[in-house]
């Protein structure tokens, strides 16, 4: 099994490689916009009002992509945190008990 570690960081790089937007939390205010440019330290979200605003990436709370999220793949119905359901239980659910 692998795994990704899907940081604000490499949101805020997919969105800005995907000219997607997105809003970020700072600081209990979301801006909207896009990203155009992102490294490890800043942020410069552009809106479609003409203008920008320069965001320290480490005061980024949460990030909103609007776009699927990455790799999203659906879990079957039978892979269930308790395995699968014990026959009694399901028995008994039929009966109504």
């Amino acid at each position: 099994m692998s795994s990704i570690l899907y940081t604000i960081g490499t949101a805020l790089n997919r969105a800005h490689d995907n000219d997607v937007p997105v809003q970020v939390l700072v600081e209990g205010q979301w801006l909207s916009g896009r990203v155009a440019a992102v490294d490890g330290h800043g942020l410069v979200l552009h809106s479609d009002e003409l203008e920008h605003s320069v965001i320290r990436v480490e005061n980024v709370a949460a990030v909103r992509v609007f776009s699927e999220a990455p790799q999203r793949t659906p879990i079957p119905k039978e892979a269930t945190p308790m395995g699968p359901r014990p026959m009694a239980f399901a028995a008994a659910a039929a009966a109504g008990a």
